[in-house]
Order: structure tokens, then C-alpha cells, then sequence
């Protein structure tokens, strides 16, 4: 179990701090029942019980009843290692994210297992640290263990990998960042849409001095975000200032650093959209540092709903990007290619949803 810990606070203590848990799933290895085992305890031979097991005609009933309680009170079930040789798949899928740290990806991954377990597969996870040589190296790992397929979340920089893949119909899909030039097939969010829902809904409240914390061009979701807020104040009728925008990196401190110049500005933003949760969160304590309250003084929303959305005082407004549902989905998607090796390129984009919370209000 990883843990991390920060601190905020004022004199009020409103905000005293917030934890973030990512589970681990522990592995316990047993040793497994053999064919071996459930003939000496059915009292048979080892070639009855393989005949059993096979389902050939030339066994009696009653052997077969004896043989088939054993295998159900020891728990036997087939080697998926045999298995997968005569079947020439491994029943193992590759999901290789880009930081394992990024509270997104957690939840992708619980929607990629459990979708994935339910049709009886196992899953290899790769986490790439946003190093575009590594996502390279993750391809050549996750192949050389001869997985069936690979659940992908890449830059730009390695469409050319994923090509490689397409032409040799290996199947993968791209999940949760969307490519513009993708070479296969892609599940994802629409960014624009969602970040034009939440600065409408903000606007609707009657803000119009509004600060977006972003990532920027630097990310496509950043990008696609930002597009999204400037669409939303252009179908307005307003316009919005340069120095209500703050770009940085997807973390609390970006969130802070960003919060802290606003609240300098002569005429400060009365309301604040930031692109992920983390950084709205950052963007709390710059606030109460300042001794001013949320939503009193300055309305604050996020982006993704992660658990700590829920957790902080006053819980967060954010858009709920559904997270599990994308990893599902990726498996699923993930699953129709290898059955049909398609060489067409399919594109699915979930639609957000707005989750109104604590941290914003109605101003006159």
C-alpha cells in the first residue's frame, strides 16, 4: 500500500488533510492440484481421469461421478498453461500506463481487471513514467511474454510503435488519451465537451472572471480542456483575459502556485476551473492561506472525480470522467479485435458527467 500524506490548513482548520490510498492486490501462490491428485483420491487411474476430463464416451457413470466429486472437493481446474499452448493464447492481457502515481489510472486499472477477469484473463501492468523509450521497451516486454493483447495510454511520439502493431494485427488499443493521428482503435473522454460543461455551469452561477489551471499544450486532454474553456466564454458573449489562465504540470502544486497569482491580481477571479482534481485541490490551500473561505470568497471546481474530490472540505464540484467504465469498456474493445483482427480503426468517446458539490455557489 502506497500512502500519500500532505497537509493543509488555516486557522480554521477547514482543511486539515487528505489522503490518497492506492491498493495493491497481494499475490498468493498455492501449489496447485494435479490430475495425480484427484486419481489417488477417486481411486482410479490417472488415463481414467484425463478421459474424464476430456469427456470421452468409454467411462462408466458411476467412475465418472466419483471422479468429477473429487475434482469439485479438491478445487482442480485445468492448467491454463496447457491450456493456452494448445489454444495458442495465454489468457494474459498487457495494460501499460504512463504514471501509476496519477490517481486517474488506479481506476482504470480496477475497470480493466475486473472486466477482464470475467472472461478469464489476467493482467501485466506497465507503468512507463511518461519515458517514450520505456512505452517502446513496455511493447517488446509485454510481446515476449506472449500476452494476447495490450491495453495502451500513449503520447503522440510512439504512434509509430502502435503502427507496427496494427500491421502485424497484433491487437491493442489506445484508452483514456485521445490521439489525433491513433493508428488503432481508441476509448476516451470528450475533453472539449467537458471542460465546456463545467465552465458553463460556472458561468450559469453568474461568474465572469473565471481562472482555469491547466496543463496546457503540453497534454492533448490539456489542450482539448483549454479549448473547451475558451468555448465557453466565446458562445457567452464574453471574453476572458489572458492572466486568468495558468499552465503547469498535473500535480496539487500547480494548482497552488496558479491560485496564489490569482488571488494577487488587482481584480481577482471570482471562480476557479481546474483541469484536474489534484490541482484543485493545491488550489485550496493557496486560499485558506490567504484566510478566505470556498465557495464564500472564490468558487473552486475540478476535473476527473477522484476519491479525494469527496474527501475535502468542502467536497469538490468536478466532472465525473468515469473511470472504471473506460477500463471495462478497453477490455471489451480489446477483446473484439483479437477476435476479429480488425484493420479498421474504431473510435469510442464517452461523454462526462457535471457532479455539483460544495465548492461552488450562486453569485449575484
Amino acid at each position: 500500500m502506497l500512502v500519500y500524506n500532505r497537509f493543509y490548513g488555516n486557522d480554521t482548520g477547514i482543511v486539515t488533510k487528505y489522503v490518497v490510498f492506492f491498493y495493491f492486490r497481494s499475490i498468493f501462490v498455492f501449489m496447485a492440484v494435479t490430475i495425480k491428485d484427484i486419481a489417488r483420491h477417486s481411486g482410479v487411474s490417472v488415463s481414467t481421469v484425463s478421459r474424464v476430463l476430456n469427456k470421452k464416451p468409454d467411462v462408466n457413470t458411476e467412475t465418472e461421478l466419483r471422479v468429477n466429486k473429487a475434482i469439485k472437493k479438491l478445487g482442480y481446474s485445468p492448467s491454463s498453461v496447457a491450456r493456452g499452448l494448445v489454444l495458442k493464447r495465454s489468457n494474459v492481457l498487457g495494460f501499460v500506463v504512463p504514471d501509476i502515481t496519477n490517481p486517474n489510472f488506479p481506476e482504470l486499472a480496477r475497470g480493466v481487471v475486473e472486466k477482464a477477469r470475467q472472461y478469464g484473463y489476467s493482467v501485466i501492468f506497465f507503468d512507463t513514467n511518461h519515458d517514450n523509450k520505456v512505452e517502446k521497451e513496455a511493447i517488446n516486454l509485454l510481446r515476449s511474454k506472449q500476452v494476447d493483447g495490450i491495453i495502451v495510454s500513449f503520447s503522440e511520439a510512439n504512434q509509430v510503435e502502435l503502427g507496427k502493431l496494427k500491421e502485424e494485427k497484433f491487437p491493442a488499443v489506445q484508452i483514456y488519451r485521445k490521439s489525433p493521428n491513433s493508428v488503432i482503435s481508441t476509448i476516451a473522454i470528450d475533453n472539449v465537451d467537458s471542460a465546456y460543461k463545467a465552465v458553463k455551469y460556472l458561468l450559469s452561477l453568474g461568474h465572469k472572471q473565471i481562472g482555469h489551471l491547466t496543463t496546457g499544450i503540453s497534454t492533448l486532454s490539456g489542450a482539448e480542456r483549454l479549448e473547451g474553456y475558451q468555448k465557453a466564454y466565446k458562445e457567452s458573449g464574453l471574453v476572458y483575459r489572458d492572466e486568468w489562465i495558468f499552465s503547469g504540470s498535473h500535480c496539487a502544486d500547480t494548482g497552488y502556485d496558479g491560485m496564489k497569482i490569482f488571488l494577487d491580481q488587482k481584480e481577482p477571479v471570482t471562480a476557479v476551473f481546474a483541469s484536474h482534481d489534484l490541482m484543485a485541490v493545491g488550489a485550496y490551500e493557496a486560499v485558506f492561506e490567504k484566510g478566505l473561505t470556498i465557495p464564500g470568497d472564490i468558487s473552486i471546481m475540478g476535473h476527473d472525480n477522484i476519491e479525494i474530490s469527496r474527501l475535502v472540505h468542502p467536497k469538490l464540484t468536478t466532472i465525473d470522467t468515469y473511470k472504471d467504465k473506460l477500463g471495462q469498456a478497453g477490455v471489451e474493445l480489446l477483446l473484439e479485435e483479437m477476435a476479429e483482427r480488425s484493420r479498421i480503426n474504431r473510435e469510442i468517446i464517452f461523454k462526462t458527467e457535471l457532479v455539483v458539490r460544495d465548492s461552488t455557489r450562486q453569485i449575484s
